[in-house]
C-alpha cells in the first residue's frame, strides 16, 4: 500500500492546519492522529481512547471548524472525521 503527503489548507482563510501522511487510495475523509507529520501540537492526542480527549480541529487563524474528533472502529485509533468543503490539500 502507498503513501503520499498531503498539507492541508482551511478553505474559507486558506491557512496552513497540517501535513498528513495518507494511506491508500481514495478521498481524504478521515485523518488519523498517529499520521499527522506536522504540527507536532498533535502528538498529544495520539494514544487518547476518549474522543473528548482530542481536541477540535479548527483553523488557528479563522477558528472554523474542519474536522470532528472520534475514536474510529476497528483499532480504536484516534482520528478527525474531516468536513467535507471546510478543506483543501496540496500533496507534497
Amino acid at each position: 500500500m502507498s503513501s503520499r503527503s498531503f498539507s492541508i489548507f482551511c478553505s474559507q482563510c486558506s491557512g496552513f492546519i497540517l501535513t498528513y501522511r495518507k494511506e491508500g487510495s481514495g478521498s481524504l475523509i478521515r485523518i488519523y492522529v498517529k499520521q499527522i507529520l506536522e504540527p507536532i501540537f498533535f502528538k498529544q492526542f495520539k494514544n487518547s481512547k476518549l474522543k473528548s480527549e482530542i481536541s477540535p480541529l479548527q483553523c488557528s487563524q479563522c477558528k472554523q471548524k474542519l474536522g470532528i474528533p472520534k475514536i474510529h472502529k476497528p483499532g480504536n485509533r484516534p482520528a478527525y472525521e474531516m468536513i467535507k468543503g471546510k478543506f483543501f490539500k496540496k500533496e507534497l
